[in-house]
């Protein structure tokens, strides 16, 4: 079973394969929060881990899909002793790989040692003939024969002093250090599983009227078949997909409101504008008494 670890109220997925499975098998796509080691200042390309809704976590421990569990707390105390302990394992990974590259050079050296004799002994007798060729030239351009002869010999005896590429292997730059990435993070020791029921500091989502609501329109959209992702900056509590959202843009912008909530005919209309300028449809959700969730699709056209 998945597990996903919950630090104050904010639902985390630590393994490439669990975020996989997630998107793949159950329709859950979530959020990427990690940067990369090769681009930490910039946002738009992030990493592990993932980090869920609410109510994608709520709904994946409900159906049992995944494990809720309270990630104990770092100790300052022993920061000093993490940080030793990374330093000596970088240092040693350092060690490791400078030996390898030394030994992947030399083998590279003694693949290429014989085509390198080959072309310098090519090169030698290039300038022996030349040097040949030149001591028959007419007895007037005698005196620039010995000149010649004396650069040919010059360049004949610089390559010969180079007989082989050079034994001297260089070492490995620190900055060419390969950094190990993880693909997944361990089940913590001391993390203890946690009831999504119960209100608690890592869960403070159980029992509020919001999250209710929320939580009873994501689960009836899932159930439908829809993807469904934050959509804060679009004015709507989610937005929701026809498919995967690397595949599809979304069709709607839900708004979620209880059946006796009074809606303000501004902020109606201007969602609804907002909606038709990013060409989506704005979805007002309200779930009944009976369990059942009333949509309303709402359109701006303009005056004809």
């Amino acid at each position: 079973m998945l597990v996903v670890e919950v630090v104050n109220g904010r639902s985390l997925v630590w393994g490439a394969e669990a975020v996989q499975a997630l998107r793949e098998r159950l329709g859950v796509g979530g959020r990427m929060v990690g940067a990369l080691p090769r681009g930490p200042r910039q946002n738009s390309r992030l990493g592990l881990p993932l980090l869920l809704m609410p109510e994608e976590a709520r709904l994946l421990a409900e159906i049992g899909a995944v494990t809720l569990v309270s990630a104990p707390r770092p100790d300052p105390r022993n920061h000093s002793l993490a940080l030793a302990s990374f330093k000596c394992q970088q240092e040693q990974s350092f060690q490791e790989q400078s030996v390898l590259a030394a030994q992947a050079r030399e083998a590279r050296r003694q693949e290429l040692q014989e085509k390198i004799a080959e072309g310098q002994a090519a090169k030698k007798q290039k300038l022996e003939q030349d040097s040949g060729a030149s001591e028959s030239q007419e007895t007037s351009q005698s005196q620039e024969t010995p000149e010649k002869q004396t650069d040919g010999q010059n360049v004949a005896s610089a390559s010969s002093s180079h007989t082989g590429p050079s034994d001297v292997v260089e070492p490995l730059p620190r900055s060419a250090l390969l950094v190990q990435l993880a693909t997944a993070r361990p089940r913590p020791v001391k993390a203890r599983p946690l009831d999504w029921r119960v209100q608690s500091k890592d869960w403070p989502h159980a029992g509020r009227p919001a999250h209710e609501l929320r939580y009873n329109i994501y689960k009836d959209l899932w159930e439908r078949g829809f993807f469904l992702s934050a959509a804060g900056k679009f004015g709507g509590d989610f937005l929701v997909y026809p498919g995967d959202p690397l595949r599809f843009h979304a069709h709607y912008i839900a708004q979620c409101w209880a059946a006796d909530d009074d809606i303000p005919l501004q902020d109606l209309v201007s969602a609804g504008r907002l909606g038709t300028s990013v060409r989506k449809t704005l979805l007002l959700c309200s779930p009944q008494p009976d369990g059942k969730v009333v949509y309303t699709s709402l359109q701006w056209a303009s005056l004809q």
